[in-house]
């Protein structure tokens, strides 16, 4: 048995699970770890007093939240440039393939995520109230604003897209 077996399910061997079903445990296994967190926050002293002004709560695990978050966001960004360098340099597949651009639509894919958040980024943002205090820090607004805003955007654009396509694919 090689040191990569794992027993889940009918097979034990790692390497040879298929892509769907390595997917499928790595979201599981990260929606379960995230949903523990979370629950971890708010039943484990989630109602404690901030040590400068007892009218604020203070979550005793709120760096764990954060932690995790760092993690996601570092790994994910990782994970990410992994993939794109490897389909760059290992996929020989055809420009076109069944009347699809596919290298087209993926790099107008990238290249407008990536305008999209320096438009967004570019844009100005104004001060918020924190805890009853003035933030004004002019980088971290931006980015905050950069990231909920595109999110929110690539959401709207994704569920048109798929409304766009079965409506497009009923009238065929």
């Amino acid at each position: 048995m090689s040191r990569f077996s794992l027993k889940i399910g009918k097979s034990s061997d790692v390497r040879k699970w298929s892509s769907e079903r390595i997917s499928h445990v790595v979201l599981y296994s990260l929606t379960a770890l995230i949903a523990l967190v979370f629950l971890l926050f708010y039943f484990v002293g989630y109602e404690t007093p901030a040590m400068w002004d007892e009218r604020y709560i203070s979550p005793l695990l709120t760096d764990l939240v954060m932690g995790l978050m760092l993690i996601l966001l570092v790994g994910t960004f990782v994970v990410a440039c992994l993939s794109k360098w490897h389909s760059v340099h290992a996929n020989h597949t055809p420009a076109v393939v069944n009347g699809i651009h596919g290298k087209r639509i993926t790099l107008g894919v990238t290249l407008g995520t990536i305008a999209l958040m320096a438009v967004l980024f570019a844009l100005p943002s104004s001060a918020i109230y924190v805890n009853g205090e003035l933030f004004e820090e002019k980088l971290w607004l931006r980015a905050a604003n950069m990231f909920v805003v595109a999110s929110v955007l690539l959401i709207i654009i994704g569920i048109g897209a798929i409304l766009f396509g079965i409506i497009r694919n009923r009238r065929k």
